[in-house]
């Protein structure tokens, strides 16, 4: 498929928003599969996500049900901060469940990311906020990029968002690590970076749960 730029993308969210066809070969079939859950699960794609983060007890209980996992993830979050504050994006690490953990980065996008949802306390699920880089890797299992208006919702069109899940040695998924940065600037090697660190993740999950 060619790249989908700006261009393509828009009009693939005309023919599947406004005229309910399938833009095969403007998007992704990973993005058209999402838009075809989000529809299917009566999200609008103009609404604002009916997300708000969690009460500060309900979230420092999340955090220790997984603090095992933020351990094991904390060298790779602070090797991706440091590139990340230089791109001005940011780190998200999530629990198994799309909740937002942890996100460190470049202040002035942290701030512009707040201001979608796209800080701690809150689930970035399919379900709760349409197309993104966390909910769709979750479900799909594997890496997945969002640019732009890829995203399901509107408001979400500022961000690049690469992510990755997090395998555990059983096949489970631990959590997911995420690169998100501002859609107007081209974040190439951003899921090579994301995989690279959730291989050496992955290894040390390995390592403790079969010590050699």
């Amino acid at each position: 498929m060619a790249q989908a730029t700006p261009d393509r993308v828009q009009t693939a969210r005309r023919r599947f928003f406004d005229e309910g066809a399938a833009p095969r070969g403007l998007v992704p079939e990973t993005i058209l599969r999402s838009w075809q859950r989000c529809a299917g699960l009566g999200l609008s794609q103009s609404a604002k996500p009916a997300v708000e983060p969690l009460a500060a007890p309900a979230f420092r209980e999340i955090c220790e049900k997984h603090e095992a996992l933020r351990r094991v993830c904390l060298p790779e979050v602070k090797a991706l901060y440091a590139d990340a504050r230089a791109t001005g994006s940011i780190v998200i690490l999530t629990g198994p469940d799309g909740m937002i953990l942890e996100a460190l980065g470049s202040a002035d996008f942290l701030d512009k990311a707040a201001r979608v949802a796209l800080r701690p306390g809150v689930p970035w699920s399919e379900r709760m906020t349409g197309t993104n880089a966390i909910g769709t890797a979750m479900i799909e299992g594997r890496a997945v990029e969002v640019r732009g208006a890829e995203h399901f919702f509107a408001p979400h069109r500022v961000l690049s968002c690469s992510a990755v899940p997090i395998i555990d040695p059983f096949g489970k998924i631990a959590g997911v690590m995420d690169l998100s940065g501002e859609a107007t600037v081209h974040h190439v090697h951003a899921l090579g970076m994301v995989r690279m660190v959730v291989d050496q993740i992955e290894h040390r999950l390995f390592e403790r749960e079969f010590p050699g």
